[in-house]
Order: structure tokens, then sequence, then C-alpha cells
């Protein structure tokens, strides 16, 4: 009976430990983290000072207003918790997120920021769209898509030197099924929406010279 116990205990701190393990990929690989971090590395392969400044403008109108403004859902009693779990919740900010986005495309593009970061800020505003889309019908995972989308930036730009980076994504995933958040199909829809969108716009887009 004691050691039958002791085995139960065990696998109840491997359980906890696993869903911590996951929350925390959850957090450190989200998509605002992510997008904020293609952002940053499009300001700096373009090697400009004006870029960081259409960098910050992108940085605000993807990411901190569509955040800001998640925060009050949350605040009002809207939305059941930041990572927008339950699928009819995220229609609002979806569509919050994405009027923001198309503010920052429109200043870019009329400042004729760098091709690089604008090239960006379009995929981001493209990858929205569609899964503002689709979610209104099936829970598309948005961490997958912004994984997917990270990982086709960092393959467009450096080639075989991004493959080390490729784990993560499989990781971003099981951490998604694990906290029950999404299932294994919507993880892999979001993966692929987030990788063809980002690599065909900056293909599209930025061929044949970047900057």
């Amino acid at each position: 009976m004691r050691r039958t116990g002791t085995i139960t205990f065990a696998w109840l701190q491997l359980q906890r430990w696993t869903d911590t393990v996951a929350h925390v990929v959850s957090v450190v690989l989200s998509p605002p983290v992510l997008a904020a971090t293609m952002l940053v590395m499009a300001a700096g392969i373009v090697q400009e000072d004006v870029a960081w400044l259409w960098a910050g403008i992108g940085l605000i109108m993807n990411i901190v207003a569509p955040m800001g403004y998640v925060v009050r859902l949350f605040r009002r009693g809207v939305i059941s918790d930041f990572d927008i779990g339950r699928r009819e919740e995220r229609r609002r900010p979806l569509v919050f997120t994405l009027a923001s986005m198309l503010g920052g495309v429109t200043l870019l593009t009329a400042g004729a920021a760098p091709r690089l970061v604008l090239a960006v800020v379009l995929a981001q505003m493209a990858q929205t769209i569609l899964i503002l889309l689709i979610t209104l019908h099936w829970k598309i995972s948005v961490h997958s898509a912004a994984m997917a989308a990270m990982l086709a930036f960092l393959l467009y730009l450096t080639g075989a030197q991004a493959i080390s980076a490729l784990p993560a994504l499989p990781l971003v995933a099981w951490s998604r099924v694990r906290l029950r958040r999404h299932t294994p199909a919507q993880t892999v829809g979001g993966a692929i929406l987030g990788g063809l969108i980002t690599w065909g716009i900056l293909y599209l887009f930025l061929k044949p010279a970047i900057g």
C-alpha cells in the first residue's frame, strides 16, 4: 500500500511539473512576444536608425494597443482570461487587433518604412485576418501560428542557420495541447497558416532585395 501511494504521489508531481513547463512555454513563446521579436529583428537587420522608429510604431499598433484592449476586456469581465481560451470570446479582441494593425500598415506605407519592417507588419496583419475568419467557426491555435511565423521569418532570412530553432514549433504545439487549450489538429492548422502566410508575404514583398 505504501509503495502504491509513493508511485501515485510521484505521478502527480510529474503531472504538475509537466503542466508548469507547458505554461512557461506558452508564456515565453506567446504570440505578443514572438511578434515583438520579429519586429525588433527586422529593425536590426535593416541597420538604419529610422527602422527602429517604424518598428516602434509597429510594436505599438500590432502588440501594445491590442494587449491593452485585452486587459480592458478582462477587467470588464468580457473575456475569461488573458489567453482568451474560449473561442466565442476571441472575436472582439481580434477585430480590434486587425483595426489597429491596419492603422499601422497605413502609417508605415505612407511614411515609406523599410520594406522588411513593413513586410513583417503586413504578414502579421494578414495572419490576423485569416485567424479572425477561421476562429468564427474553429478554434485555430494562435500560438502555433505565431511560432510558425517566427520560424518562417528566420528560415527566409538566415536559411539553414535557423534549422536549430525548428523544435520550438512542436514544443509550443505540445504545450497548448497539454494545457487543454487546443486539439492537435488546431495546432497543426495554426502552424500551417502562420508559416505559409509569413513565408509567402516575405517572398513576394521583399524579392529581390531586403531593406
